[in-house]
C-alpha cells in the first residue's frame, strides 16, 4: 500500500491529552526545552513529556529524540524518519537530510512516502553511519491496540529507537484535511501503565509538535494498512 504523506495546514491542539492529576496530587513541572543547533538546523531534545502532561501518577519512558518540522508540505514523512534516526548513537543528521530522504524514499518523484521504503533507507542510512549488514527499521503491517504497545515498550526497553506510525490526518488532529491524506507521526515514548489501554503515547508530529495519543486511539486513526515503521525483531 502506498501512502500519501505529508498534512497542508497547521494543526490543532493536541486531540489525545492525558489526563490531569488529582486536586492536591504533587506535580513535577517539565524542564524547559532545550534548543540544539547541529548543521545549521536547529533542534528539540524531546526527552520528557509535553508540558500539559503532569508527571503525577504516571511512570513515563521516552526516548530522547532531536524532533524535525517537515520542511515541505509532504515531506512529513522524511521528517519523522529523521527524528526516529536522531535516537541512534553515531548516526549523524544534517540540516539536508530530510531532503535527501526525500529523494531516496521518492517522496518528491511521486508526492507521498511509501512505509516499505521509509523502512529500507532507514536501514540504509544505519548500516552505513555503523558501516555494518542487516535489516534495521522494516514496515510492519497490521498492527492492533495492543500489538502496538508491545512493540513500542519493546522498542523502549530493549534500546531500539522510536517507532514511527501512519494515521489519517483527518481523524486525527487535521480535521480539515482530504479524506483519504496519510501523515507520519513519531512516538518517542509512553506512560508504562500495568494495561495497554490505560496508556498514553508521547507524540513528535513533524507538522506541529508534541502531542499524545490514547493507546486505545490507534486503531481508529491508523491509515489503511495499519502501518507501523519500527526496528525489526520487535513484539508487534
Amino acid at each position: 500500500m502506498l501512502i500519501a504523506a505529508g498534512v497542508v495546514a497547521a494543526g490543532q491542539p493536541a486531540a489525545f491529552a492525558a489526563p490531569k492529576a488529582p486536586t492536591g496530587s504533587p506535580k513535577v513541572a517539565p524542564p524547559a526545552t532545550s534548543q540544539v543547533i547541529e548543521g545549521g538546523h536547529h533542534y528539540k531534545l524531546l526527552a520528557e513529556p509535553p508540558s500539559d502532561v503532569t508527571a503525577a501518577a504516571h511512570d513515563w519512558k521516552t526516548m530522547s529524540i532531536k524532533g524535525q518540522k517537515q520542511k515541505k508540505s509532504n515531506w512529513c514523512g522524511p521528517a519523522a524518519a529523521v527524528s526516529a534516526l536522531t535516537y541512534q548513537t553515531g548516526v549523524r543528521i544534517y540540516s539536508d537530510t530530510q531532503s535527501y530522504f526525500a529523494k531516496k524514499m521518492a517522496t518528491d518523484k511521486i508526492g507521498f512516502t511509501s512505509p516499505i521504503a521509509m523502512g529500507r533507507e532507514m536501514t540504509n542510512y544505519i548500516n552505513y553511519s555503523w558501516k555494518r549488514k542487516g535489516t534495521k527499521y522494516k514496515a510492519y503491517r497490521s498492527i492492533k491496540n495492543a500489538n502496538l504497545w508491545d512493540g513500542v515498550r519493546g522498542a523502549y526497553f530493549y534500546g531500539n529507537g522510536p517507532v514511527v506510525i501512519t494515521v489519517y490526518s483527518r481523524k486525527s488532529w487535521y480535521p480539515k484535511a482530504p479524506k483519504t491524506m496519510a501523515h507520519y507521526v513519531v512516538i518517542y515514548g509512553f506512560d508504562d501503565t500495568t494495561s495497554w489501554d490505560e496508556s498514553t503515547y508521547l507524540i513528535w508530529d513533524p507538522a506541529y509538535g508534541k502531542r499524545t495519543l490514547k493507546a486505545t486511539q490507534w486503531q481508529k486513526i491508523a491509515y489503511a494498512g495499519q502501518f507501523v515503521v519500527a526496528w525489526t525483531g520487535l513484539p508487534f
